[in-house]
C-alpha cells in the first residue's frame, strides 16, 4: 500500500513538472502611460535587439538628464541646492551604471557578477574551514540555481510594476495640480517635476523589460523532471560525487577482501584448527580486526589523494578525527569487548552461560559469538559479542544436560500436562497430549513447568486404606498378598516385562483406616501409560480386597446433639442431609 501511494505521489509530481512547463507567467499589468512596461509583448516576445534598443534609449535619456543636473549644479548658488542637486547626480549615475552592466548582460549572456568575482588571498583559518565545505554547497546551489534566480526575477518584476503604478500615480496627482494652478510660476514648476517623474517612469520602466527579458529568457528554457533530474546527477557524478563513490567503493572492497581472506585462512590453518584459543592467536585476531579498518579507511583516503579531491578528503580527516574524538566516551565497551575477544573476560570459550533462560555452549568467541545447544532443533544462535557485556560463563562436566528432554520423550509438566515432545527448539516445545491435540510452550515457560522426564524410568504412587478390625494382620500378612495380587495383576494386563521393582508397605494411621502406599517402578517403555497405570493398580487393589473379604472403611461424622439431652454422641456413615446441625468428621 505504501509503494503504491509512493508511485502516485511520483507520478503527480511528475506531471506537475510537465504541466507547469507550458504555462505562462500571468498577472502581468498594464501601463499605459509607460508604453516600455505596458507592452502586451513583454512577458513572452521580447527580443534581444528590442531589450538592448530600449535599455540604449532610456541610457541616453538618462545621460541628458545627468547632463541637464551638471548644469543646474554649476547655476546654484546656495549650498544647499547644490548638495541636493549632487545626490540626485550620484543617483542617476547608480541608475546609468546599473542599466550599462544589465546592457552588458543581455549581450553577453553572462552573470557579470560572477564573471569578476575575485579569489580571496587573505588568509583566515574560519574561511578555510569555510572552503573545505564550501564547494559542496556551491554544488548545491548550482543545482538549484536556476530556480532560485527565476524566483528573483519575479521578485523583481514584482517590485517594478508596483513602482510603475506608484510613480503613474504620482504623474497624475502632479496633472491635476497643474490643471488647477493660475499662476505661471508654480505651474511650470509642477510640469518641470512632473517632467522629472515622467523620466523616472521610464527608466523604471526600462528595468522591468530587462527583468521580464531575463524572466521570459529562463523560463523558455525549463525542463521536463526527467532532464532536470539527469543534469543533476551528470552535476553530481562529474567531480565529487564520482570521487566519493569511488572511495566509499575502495573503502567496501578492501575491508570485505581482508575479511575473505581472515575467514579462509581461519577455516584451513593448522594453527587455528590446534590452537584456536591461544592468547597470542586471539592477538592476532584483534589486531587483525583492527588492521582490516584502519586498512579500509586508507584505501578511502589513498583514493581521494589520487583523484586530486582535497575538499573530501579534507572532510575525510575531519570525520575521522571527530570519530577518534567520540571513542573516548566509548573507550570502556571497546576495552570490554576487547578482553572478551581476547578470551580473557566474563564469557570463555567452551564454557557454558545462560542466555535467555537456556543453557548455552560457547562454540566460537568472535566479533559475533557461536552458542550452541545440542538438544535442541536449529539449536545455534550468532549474536553480537555487546551483547556478552552482562553474562558470565562457567566450565561445564560432561555429563552435564542441555535440556531436560528430547524429542519422542514423554514428559509430566507442573500445571498437570502430560505429552510427548515432538518439537523442541530455542523458541518453542510443542507436545502432543491425549486425542492427538498439540500444546505449544514458549521455551522458557516450558522449563518453568519443571518437567518430569518419564522416558526411561518412572514411578507409580497409589496410596490404599482397609478398615481397622484387620489391625492384628496389618504389618504382616496384608503387605505381602497385596503385593503379590498386584504383581500378578500387572503380569495379567501385559505390563510384566516393564516392571522394575514393586513395593508395598505400611504407610500410616489415617483418620479412618490404615493406609498403604503402593509403589510401582516401571520402565520407560509405558511412559505414555501413566495414569492408566495408576488406575489399574487401584483396580487390582480392590479386587484383593474382595477376595480376600477386606473391607473398605468409609467416612464418618459425629452429629452433637443439643446441651440439654445427655451429650450422647452417634457415629453414622456419611449420607445426604440437610439438618443444620454441627458436622464434624471422626473415625468409625
Amino acid at each position: 500500500m505504501k509503494a503504491k501511494t509512493g508511485l502516485i505521489a511520483l507520478l503527480i509530481v511528475i506531471s506537475s513538472f510537465l504541466f507547469l512547463k507550458n504555462i505562462p507567467v500571468c498577472g502581468q499589468a498594464e501601463n499605459r502611460e509607460l508604453p516600455a512596461a505596458g507592452n502586451p509583448d513583454a512577458t513572452g516576445s521580447v527580443n534581444t535587439i528590442d531589450a538592448l534598443t530600449g535599455v540604449i534609449q532610456v541610457i541616453r535619456e538618462l545621460g541628458k538628464e545627468i547632463e541637464d543636473k551638471k548644469t543646474k549644479l554649476h547655476e546654484a548658488e546656495t549650498h544647499e541646492e547644490r548638495s541636493e542637486i549632487s545626490k540626485e547626480i550620484d543617483k542617476l549615475n547608480e541608475r546609468l551604471e546599473s542599466l550599462r552592466v544589465n546592457f552588458e548582460e543581455i549581450a553577453t549572456g553572462l552573470d557579470l557578477e560572477t564573471f569578476y568575482a575575485k579569489p580571496q588571498k587573505r588568509f583566515d583559518w574560519k574561511e578555510e574551514i569555510q572552503t573545505l565545505i564550501g564547494p559542496i554547497i556551491n554544488d548545491l546551489k548550482s543545482i538549484t540555481a536556476r530556480p532560485r534566480l527565476i524566483e528573483n526575477l519575479r521578485t523583481q518584476v514584482d517590485y517594478y510594476e508596483k513602482q510603475i503604478f506608484l510613480v503613474r500615480n504620482a504623474i497624475e496627482n502632479i496633472h491635476n495640480l497643474a490643471a488647477q494652478v493660475k499662476g505661471e510660476n508654480l505651474k511650470n514648476q509642477l510640469i518641470d517635476l512632473e517632467t522629472e517623474w515622467y523620466n523616472k517612469g521610464k527608466q523604471i520602466s526600462s528595468q522591468l523589460t530587462v527583468a521580464k527579458y531575463q524572466l521570459a529568457d529562463k523560463l523558455s528554457e525549463r525542463k521536463s523532471f526527467l532532464e532536470s533530474s539527469k543534469n543533476i546527477v551528470q552535476v553530481f557524478f562529474k567531480s565529487r560525487g564520482r570521487n566519493f563513490v569511488l572511495s566509499v567503493l575502495a573503502f567496501l572492497f578492501v575491508f570485505f577482501l581482508l575479511r575473505y581472506i581472515h575467514r579462509h585462512i581461519y577455516r584451513g590453518s593448522f594453527i587455528h584448527k590446534t590452537v584456536a584459543s591461544s592468547f597470542y592467536i586471539r592477538l592476532a585476531e584483534v589486531l587483525y580486526y583492527v588492521l582490516t579498518f584502519v586498512g579500509a579507511t586508507g584505501a578511502l583516503l589513498i583514493v581521494l589523494y589520487i583523484c586530486g579531491d582535497w575538499v573530501l578528503l579534507g572532510i575525510a580527516f575531519i570525520f575521522i578525527i571527530g570519530l577518534i574524538w567520540a571513542a573516548k566516551q566509548t573507550l570502556p565497551r571497546f576495552y570490554e569487548q576487547g578482553t572478551l575477544l581476547l578470551n580473557l573476560g566474563t564469557v570463555k570459550e567452551n564454557e557454558r552461560v545462560i542466555y535467555n533462560g537456556l543453557p548455552w555452549k560457547v562454540a566460537s568467541l568472535h566479533l559475533y559469538t557461536l552458542l550452541v545447544n545440542p538438544e535442541l532443533k536449529g539449536g545455534m544462535l550468532r549474536i553480537p559479542i555487546r551483547d556478552l557485556k552482562d553474562i558470565r560463563s562457567r566450565p561445564y562436566h560432561p555429563d552435564e544436560p542441555w535440556f531436560p528432554c528430547k524429542e519422542n520423550d514423554w514428559v509430566l509438566l507442573a500445571d498437570g500436562t502430560m505429552g510427548r515432545v515432538v518439537t523442541q527448539t530455542p523458541e518453542t516445545v510443542q507436545l502432543i497430549i491425549g486425542g492427538g491435540s498439540y500444546k505449544t510452550y514458549p521455551t522458557e515457560e516450558f522449563l518453568k513447568q519443571n518437567p518430569t522426564n518419564i522416558s526411561r524410568n518412572f514411578r507409580v504412587n497409589v496410596t490404599f486404606g482397609i478398615d481397622y478390625q484387620y489391625q492384628s494382620i496389618s504389618t504382616t500378612e496384608i503387605p505381602d498378598k497385596l503385593r503379590e495380587m498386584i504383581k500378578a495383576g500387572l503380569i495379567n494386563e501385559g505390563y510384566g516385562n516393564d516392571i522394575i521393582k514393586l513395593t508395598v508397605e505400611f504407610k500410616a494411621v489415617g483418620d479412618s483406616s490404615l493406609d498403604y502406599i503402593i509403589l510401582a517402578d516401571f520402565s520407560g517403555q509405558v511412559a505414555k501409560d501413566y495414569y492408566k497405570l495408576s488406575r489399574i493398580i487401584q483396580k487390582i487393589a480392590l479386587n484383593t480386597c474382595n477376595k480376600f473379604g477386606w473391607e473398605i472403611p468409609y467416612t464418618t461424622y459425629t452429629i452433637h446433639t443439643a446441651p440439654s439431652q445427655s451429650q450422647q454422641r452417634i457415629s453414622v456413615p456419611i449420607q445426604p442431609t440437610t439438618d443444620t446441625a454441627k458436622v464434624t468428621e471422626t473415625s468409625s
